[in-house]
C-alpha cells in the first residue's frame, strides 16, 4: 500500500495535460480532510457469544477496540460503556468495562429483559462524543425467550395476506442521474424485517415498451443501466409474492455528471468512468473540477479542467494504490461543492488472519483442542481471540457478527448491512462484485463534506482513563501537611496524596463497581479521627450524546406462531441420552484445603475453597458467611457490615464473631467486607463455635485468606471515610451453561452454546491450546474472531467433528 503522494502521481499520469500547479481550491479540500481525519479515532467491535437467549441467561461478550486511522489494536482505550437497548432504542441498562491492550471482556445479565423483545448492545467511549458521527457500535438484535411464557417471538411475517410488505428502492450510481447519459442504477429491495428479497422485472418507458430488466440477488440487491431521453418517463415493473407492482423512476436532472465505477473485473486496476453531457461542458466550460480519493485522513486530489473532458471520461487507478478497505470517490465542483460520490472496497489479504483448529484426544467431560492463527502466506502469528462454540444445528445466528466488516466497512456506510461474513468469507470474484453491489446502494459515505470542511474536530470530552477521585478537606490550619490515604483490598489500592488548598485527588485508577474504598487522614504520622473527607468519583457515567442508528428489523406485525420457540412444560424432563450436561454441577468433596494446616483451629472450622463455580453462586464474601450459621447485614451506601451469630451465645456474652484475614484480626469491625467480591479470595473457613479459641470465639469464627497474588501491603488504619464505587468498572462472569438446558435436549441443541472462550492468546508460532466441555455433541459451530497487534483480522465461521 502506497501513500498519498504516489497515488496522487499514479492516477495523474492519466490527466497530465489537466493538471496545474496547486490551486488554492485543491489545497482547501486537501486540508479539510487531512486536519478533519488526523485527530484519532476508535471502532469498536462486539463478538457476543449468541443472539438467542433464556430469561435470566447472561450475555458474554468479548470487546476489540481498532485504531481507525492507523489500522492496529486502540491499545491507549480503558474506559468502554456497554449499553443495553430495547428496540426502541430506550436504554435499560449501562455498564463500564476496563480494556486493555485493545480489547476487553464482559457480561450482562438479562433478568429485566421482556420475552419475545429485541435488544441491541451498544458500546461506546467518552471520545466518540468528540464527533459529529455516530462511531458507536451497535450490535445485531438480541432475542430474549421465556421457558414459563408463550410470548417467544422474533415476528418474522405476516401471513394473513399474500401482499408482502417491502421497500424497493432506486439508487442512480454515485447519488445523482443526467439526461442523455447512461446512468447506473442500483436498487435494493427488503422486506419489514430489512432481508433482501429476490426479484426480477422490467424497466418501461412511458409508452409501456420495455426497455431494460432487472435482477435482484439473494440480499436483495442489483444494478442495470438506462439512457434517459428528456421528456420521457421511465417505470419498473416487478412481481412480490405473487403481486404486481410498479414504481416510478426519477432522473434527477438534464445537466450534471455521473459515475460508474468497475472494481471487479481486473485484480489489478479499478476504473472510474466520469460521465457528461454535451450541454453540461458547454455551460461549465473553463471551470476546474476535483476529484478526490480518500480514506481517513489518506487523501489524493486531482484537477480536473471541464475543457479537456470529453462526454465519457475512463481513469484507471491502479489497486496497489489505493488504501486497503474502503476508498471514497468524490467529484467536487469548482466551489468545493460535492457532486457524485461512490464508495468502493479494496480486498487486501495482507490483512485476514486465517486459524486453523485440531481436535485432540477427549477426556471424561472436557475435550482438547489447539488452534492454530497465521496469515495469508502461511507465516504463523500471534494473535488474541475468543471463539463460541454452538451446536452444529443452532438456530442462533453467526453470520451477522463479523470483525472485519466492523473495522473496514461498517464505519464508512450509513444502512444496514445483511450478513457481512459472506463479504469476508471464500473471497472471489463473485464476492467482489456483490460487495461492490452493496456499496453502490449505500449511497454516499457516512461522512459528510458539511462536516468535514470544518476542520479539525473541537474536542470537548476527554479521553478517559481509568476512573478518578476527587474529594475536599477543611481541616484546622498546620504547619504539618496533611495525607490522605487511600486503600482497598477489592481494587489492590494502597495510596497516598498531600491536601492541597483543602482539596485532594487520585487519578486513573481501576476501581471495581460496588467495591469499598477506605480513606484515612494524617497529620504527619498521626492519624486523625475527627475529620471526614467529602469524596465524589468522576468519568464514571458518561452518556453517549447521539442516539445510534438501530436496525430496522423486526418491524413485521406478527400473527402467525413463534419463530423462536422453547420445549413445551410436557417434554421439559425427557432424558438427555445424548448429550452431557454433568459439567454444570462440579464437585468440591475433593478439593485440596491449602490453608487447612496452617493453624490448628481450621481442623474443626467448614472450609470452604472459591472456585469458579462458587463465583456463579455467590457474589460477594459476605453472602457465603450468610449461608454458614451468621446474619448478615449491609448497610447499602454507608459501607457498614454487620455480622451475628444465628444461635445465641449466653445473655452477657457478644453475639458477634471474630474476623481474620490474612492472620491479621479485624476482631468485630466487618467493614472492611462490605461488597468485597469473591475474585481474589482463595480460601474461608468458617466455624459458628468458635473452636480453638477460647472466650474470644466464643460467637464464631471467620477466617480468610486471599490469593497469593493479591497480597497488599496493608496497614490498618482508622478509616476517616468509607466508600463505595458507584458504577464503577463491571467484571465479566464466568461462563457456564444454565441448568435450564439441561431439561431440554432440543432446546440445547437450537439455542445453547456448548463453550464461550473469551480470552485465547496464540503464541507466536500462531499456537494455543484451550479445552471445551464434552456434551458428546458430534459436530459444532466455531465462530472464530481477534486480531494481531500489528492489525490483523481474523473472522471465521468453522464447522469441526467434534466425535469421530
Amino acid at each position: 500500500m502506497k501513500n498519498t503522494l504516489v497515488l496522487t502521481i499514479m492516477i495523474a499520469l492519466f490527466f497530465s495535460k489537466n493538471i496545474a500547479s496547486q490551486t488554492n481550491e485543491k489545497s482547501k479540500i486537501e486540508q479539510a480532510y487531512t486536519s478533519y481525519f488526523n485527530t484519532e479515532r476508535e471502532t469498536i467491535h462486539l463478538h457476543i457469544n449468541k443472539n438467542i437467549f433464556i430469561s435470566n441467561e447472561p450475555i458474554w461478550f468479548k470487546g476489540y477496540v481498532y485504531d481507525k486511522k492507523n489500522g492496529v489494536p486502540f491499545i491507549n482505550t480503558t474506559n468502554v460503556y456497554i449499553s443495553l437497548l430495547d428496540s426502541n432504542g430506550k436504554e435499560i441498562t449501562n455498564k463500564l468495562f476496563f480494556a486493555q491492550n485493545g480489547y476487553f471482556t464482559g457480561s450482562l445479565d438479562t433478568n429485566n429483559l421482556i420475552a419475545g423483545d429485541t435488544y441491541y448492545i451498544v458500546a461506546y467511549t467518552n471520545w466518540m462524543n468528540n464527533f459529529k458521527e455516530d462511531e458507536a457500535y451497535v450490535s445485531m438484535p438480541i432475542h430474549i425467550l421465556n421457558p414459563n411464557s408463550d410470548l417467544n417471538t422474533s415476528a418474522t411475517k405476516d401471513s394473513t395476506t399474500k401482499k408482502l410488505k417491502h421497500d424497493l428502492q432506486f439508487l442512480p450510481e454515485g447519488g445523482y442521474s443526467i439526461i442523455g447519459v447512461t446512468n447506473t442504477f442500483g436498487f435494493k429491495i427488503t422486506d419489514c424485517n430489512a432481508r433482501g428479497l429476490e426479484i426480477d422485472g422490467s424497466i418501461v418507458n412511458s409508452k409501456n415498451e420495455p426497455i431494460t430488466n432487472f435482477k435482484s440477488n439473494i440480499f436483495g440487491l442489483g444494478k442495470f443501466d438506462l439512457l434517459p431521453e428528456k421528456n420521457e418517463k421511465y417505470t419498473a415493473k416487478y412481481t412480490v409474492n405473487g403481486i404486481d407492482y410498479s414504481k416510478e423512476i426519477v432522473i434527477d436532472s438534464e445537466e450534471g455528471f455521473a459515475i460508474s465505477v468497475n472494481n471487479y473485473t481486473n485484480q489489478e486496476l479499478t476504473y472510474i468512468t466520469l460521465k457528461t453531457n454535451d450541454v453540461t461542458l458547454k455551460n461549465n466550460s473553463g471551470l476546474t473540477y476535483y476529484l478526490v480519493i480518500n480514506q481517513n485522513n489518506k487523501v489524493v486530489v486531482i484537477d480536473l479542467k471541464v475543457d479537456d473532458l470529453k462526454t465519457s471520461n475512463v481513469i484507471p487507478v491502479n489497486k496497489k494504490n489505493l488504501v486497503s478497505g474502503i476508498n471514497t470517490i468524490t467529484l467536487f465542483n469548482e466551489k468545493s461543492e460535492p457532486l457524485i460520490e461512490r464508495l468502493i472496497f479494496n480486498y487486501d489479504d495482507s490483512l485476514i488472519l486465517n486459524s486453523d483448529i485440531i481436535v485432540n484426544t477427549k477426556t471424561n467431560d472436557s475435550i482438547p483442542l489447539s488452534i492454530k492463527t497465521f496469515t495469508h502466506t502461511k507465516t504463523p502469528i500471534a494473535s488474541n481471540l475468543s471463539i463460541a462454540i454452538l451446536p452444529d444445528d443452532t438456530l442462533t445466528q453467526t453470520n451477522n457478527q463479523n470483525l472485519i466488516s466492523s473495522f473496514l466497512l461498517k464505519p464508512y456506510v450509513k444502512g444496514y448491512i445483511q450478513n457481512p461474513n459472506y463479504y469476508f468469507t471464500d473471497i472471489n470474484r463473485l464476492k467482489t462484485y456483490e460487495l461492490d453491489l452493496l456499496l453502490l446502494t449505500q449511497g454516499w459515505s457516512k461522512y459528510k463534506w458539511e462536516n468535514i470542511k470544518t476542520g479539525t474536530p473541537k474536542i470537548t470530552h476527554n479521553f478517559d482513563a481509568g476512573l478518578s477521585i476527587k474529594g475536599s478537606l477543611n481541616p484546622p490550619k498546620s504547619s504539618v501537611p496533611y495525607t490522605i490515604q487511600m486503600f482497598s483490598i477489592t481494587n489492590q489500592i494502597n495510596e497516598s496524596t498531600t491536601l492541597v488548598n483543602n482539596s485532594f485527588s487520585f487519578n486513573n485508577f481501576y476501581l471495581k463497581d460496588s467495591a469499598s474504598i477506605n480513606f484515612t487522614v494524617l497529620k504527619g504520622d498521626k492519624v486523625i479521627n475527627n475529620l471526614k473527607p467529602y469524596i465524589d468519583i468522576t468519568d464514571n457515567n458518561r452518556k453517549l450524546l447521539k442516539q445510534p442508528t438501530l436496525p430496522l428489523i423486526n418491524k413485521c406485525k406478527t400473527t402467525t406462531t413463534n419463530s423462536f420457540s422453547l420445549e413445551h412444560a410436557s417434554s421439559l424432563g425427557q432424558e438427555l441420552d445424548t448429550i452431557n450436561l454433568t459439567y454444570v454441577h462440579k464437585k468440591n468433596s475433593d478439593t485440596i484445603l491449602q490453608n487447612r494446616k496452617e493453624y490448628i483451629a481450621n481442623r474443626y472450622s467448614k472450609g470452604i475453597k472459591v472456585d469458579d463455580e462458587l463465583r456463579r453462586m455467590y457474589s460477594y464474601v459476605t453472602d457465603i458467611i450468610n449461608s454458614h450459621g451468621f446474619v448478615v447485614d449491609q448497610l447499602q451506601g454507608a459501607g457498614v457490615v454487620k455480622i451475628k451469630n444465628r444461635n445465641p451465645v449466653t445473655f452477657m456474652a457478644s453475639n458477634e464473631p471474630l474476623l481474620i484475614i490474612d492472620g491479621s484480626s479485624y476482631d468485630r469491625n466487618y467493614d472492611i467486607l462490605y461488597n468485597m467480591t469473591l475474585e481474589h479470595v482463595d480460601e474461608i473457613f468458617i466455624d459458628p463455635d468458635g473452636n480453638g479459641y477460647g472466650s474470644r470465639g466464643g460467637a464464631g469464627i471467620i477466617r480468610i485468606y486471599l490469593k497469593q497474588s493479591y497480597k497488599l501491603d496493608y496497614t490498618k488504619k482508622a478509616i476517616a471515610n468509607e466508600f463505595t464505587v458507584n458504577n464503577g468498572f463491571s467484571t465479566e462472569k464466568k461462563f457456564y451453561v444454565p441448568e435450564f438446558y439441561a431439561l431440554s435436549k432440543n432446546d440445547f441443541i437450537n439455542y445453547s452454546n456448548i463453550d464461550w472462550k473469551s480470552n485465547i492468546e496464540t503464541d507466536q508460532s500462531g499456537n494455543a491450546n484451550f479445552k471445551i466441555f464434552n456434551t458428546n455433541i458430534k459436530k459444532a459451530i466455531f465462530v472464530i474472531q481477534g486480531f494481531s497487534s500489528d492489525g490483523k483480522l481474523l473472522s471465521e465461521i468453522k464447522e469441526i467433528n467434534l466425535i469421530d
